[in-house]
């Protein structure tokens, strides 16, 4: 069978709506299950995957032109150079054959762009699902649900079993910032067109949903969660409105820096995080004098120490790196790093440090040019004069998601792959469907 006749059979099939609306369930049924019940999330996955391979095998003249898929087969490519170089370089310590899903995960978002077919309701049932998941997974992993919420309000720090506690509160953070947009918006809507009986119910199921995400961030006393959320909330909307063209609708950015840092401020003064600052004091008086060599192993400066271990190995491969899975040699055969640390802590709590140490400069640099590109797209989404609305949610995710990733390695875990590519693929779902347009009508013309 030649490629035409295999494409005349496989594009109608891939093309209609009711396979498209298949691969939605599909991919809201991962949002919902992926970690909840990992189980049937992976049934829902691989369904995804499969479809996901037809249509890229469909769309094979366009989509490879694409600077995301690119970025991936560089990021496959990089992992390959990384493995040749630590087989060079450390052989006793590279592993046997390269593996590619570590940077290859990352760009799993392109599939979920491509099935949102560009739509806002198929983005906003989406993020839906993913709030659902996140509450869902909270009460299946917990030995007790509610025994949990009753000693987070007794002041106790609390995980639902989430991996840790920051990884409850880094979805409690994103669950945040998207509801409280929501919430400002809902008002703003409400006030534009007179109609604020039709939309009081919604808002107000959404300030409940959102007390339950403040309580857990609140609970888990996650520190860079609140950093991340505070700088997100300052810089995002300042950005959008220096970036914008035309002016910006103020009545619905300003509500909504105000209502979030208000709301962070109030969070932020409780006396478990002022504590836990303050019992870390003489971490940060020894980073300032330069003195590491006396930094402490509380929280903080255990990151501090494992970064200034993680540099000296980067210093030695710095374009290629180490390979794959080398901070688990890192911090094992560290002599500085005291034994109960080297036994109990297997990553470096930063994601970009550890694809520098792996994958080297240019590892990082596919991967910071990967958030760039993902801002660039949301450029010209809308209309001259109208709100653009993904640009606005995508620098307030973006900056959130570049402020954790610098304390905790999210991006490879697989709560923060959920985060990474239900939100990159939702945000650039938009500009992958206008340029695939855009290129089969250049075809047909």
């Amino acid at each position: 069978m030649t490629l035409n006749a295999i494409d005349s059979k496989l594009s109608p099939m891939i093309n209609s709506k009711n396979f498209s609306n298949l691969m939605l369930i599909c991919l809201l049924g991962y949002a919902i299950l992926k970690y909840a019940s990992r189980t049937y999330g992976d049934i829902f996955q691989s369904f995804f995957v499969f479809g996901s391979i037809l249509a890229i095998y469909v769309e094979r003249k366009n989509i490879f032109k694409d600077k995301m898929l690119i970025s991936l087969f560089l990021a496959l490519i990089i992992q390959v150079l990384s493995w040749i170089n630590a087989t060079i370089q450390i052989p006793q310590l590279a592993q046997a054959i390269p593996e590619f899903g570590q940077l290859g995960n990352l760009f799993f978002f392109i599939f979920i762009a491509y099935w949102l077919k560009g739509r806002i309701t198929s983005v906003y049932l989406l993020w839906f699902s993913m709030l659902i998941g996140f509450i869902l997974s909270f009460y299946l992993h917990s030995d007790n649900f509610i025994q949990e919420i009753i000693n987070g309000i007794n002041g106790a720090r609390i995980s639902f079993n989430i991996n840790n506690a920051q990884h409850s509160s880094l979805w409690s953070g994103l669950a945040f910032l998207l509801i409280s947009y929501f919430i400002i918006k809902c008002f703003y809507l409400a006030t534009k067109t007179n109609q604020t009986k039709k939309y009081l119910g919604f808002i107000f199921g959404l300030m409940l949903i959102n007390l339950f995400f403040i309580f857990v961030i609140l609970s888990t006393q996650t520190r860079q969660v609140f950093l991340g959320l505070i700088v997100s909330s300052i810089l995002a909307p300042i950005i959008y409105s220096i970036s914008q063209k035309n002016k910006p609708s103020l009545k619905l950015v300003l509500p909504l820096i105000t209502m979030i840092i208000v709301t962070l401020y109030s969070m932020s003064n409780i006396s478990t995080l002022e504590n836990r600052t303050i019992n870390e004091s003489s971490t940060y008086k020894a980073l300032l004098r330069g003195d590491i060599d006396h930094i402490p192993y509380d929280s903080s400066g255990t990151r501090i120490n494992i970064w200034y271990e993680a540099y000296g190995w980067i210093q030695e491969r710095p374009i290629l790196g180490s390979g794959q899975d080398i901070r688990d040699d890192v911090i094992l055969l560290s002599k500085r790093i005291p034994e109960n640390i080297r036994t109990t802590i297997n990553h470096l709590h930063n994601s970009f440090i550890e694809v520098t140490l792996s994958y080297g400069i240019i590892g990082l640099a596919i991967i910071l040019f990967m958030f760039y590109w993902l801002l660039h797209s949301t450029k010209q989404l809308t209309p001259s004069g109208q709100f653009n609305e993904i640009r606005l949610i995508a620098l307030l995710f973006l900056i959130y998601w570049f402020v954790v990733n610098n304390f905790e390695s999210y991006l490879f875990s697989t709560t923060g792959l959920l985060v990474h590519n239900i939100m990159f693929g939702s945000i650039y779902t938009f500009y992958l469907t206008e340029q695939l347009k855009n290129k089969e009508n250049e075809t047909t013309i």
